[in-house]
C-alpha cells in the first residue's frame, strides 16, 4: 500500500506492542481516541502481543477500545506474522481491521507527513 494522495496520509501512527490487558496498551488506545476526538487523522498499528486486542472474542478494555476506534473509522492494522505466531488466523479478527505485512508497516511509518508514536 502506498500513500500517493494527501488525503490518504496518516498524520499520527500509533504503534502498540503491549498485551491488551496492560496499562500501556490501554493508555496508547486512549491517546488514539483523544487525538481522533480532537479531529486528528489517526492510524493504529498493533504488533507483538497487542494483536490480541483485535481478536473478535477478546473481552478486555483494550479490545473494547479497538472496537470503539473501528466504529469511529480509525484504521486498525494488525501484524499478520505476530497474529500467526500467537496461533490465530485473520478470520479471528474483529471486522474492519486491516491485516498488514512488514512492507505495509514500513509504508505507514514512512508516509509523508506522518508522526509515529511508539507505545510499548
Amino acid at each position: 500500500m502506498f500513500f500517493d494522495r494527501e488525503a490518504d496520509v496518516p498524520k499520527t501512527l500509533l504503534m502498540i506492542t503491549s498485551p491488551p490487558g496492560s496499562p500501556e496498551a490501554r493508555r496508547a488506545l486512549d491517546i488514539a481516541r483523544v487525538l481522533r476526538d480532537a479531529g486528528h487523522s489517526v492510524v493504529v498499528a498493533l504488533l507483538q502481543d497487542a494483536v490480541l486486542a483485535a481478536l473478535n472474542a477478546t473481552d478486555t478494555p483494550a479490545a473494547q477500545a479497538v472496537h470503539d476506534l473501528l466504529a469511529q473509522e480509525v484504521p486498525i492494522y494488525v501484524a499478520r506474522h505476530d497474529l500467526a505466531l500467537r496461533g490465530f488466523s485473520v478470520a479471528s479478527l474483529a471486522a474492519d481491521t486491516v491485516i498488514m505485512d512488514d512492507r505495509t508497516l514500513v509504508d505507514l511509518v514512512f508516509a509523508d507527513g506522518t508522526r509515529t508514536l511508539g507505545c510499548f
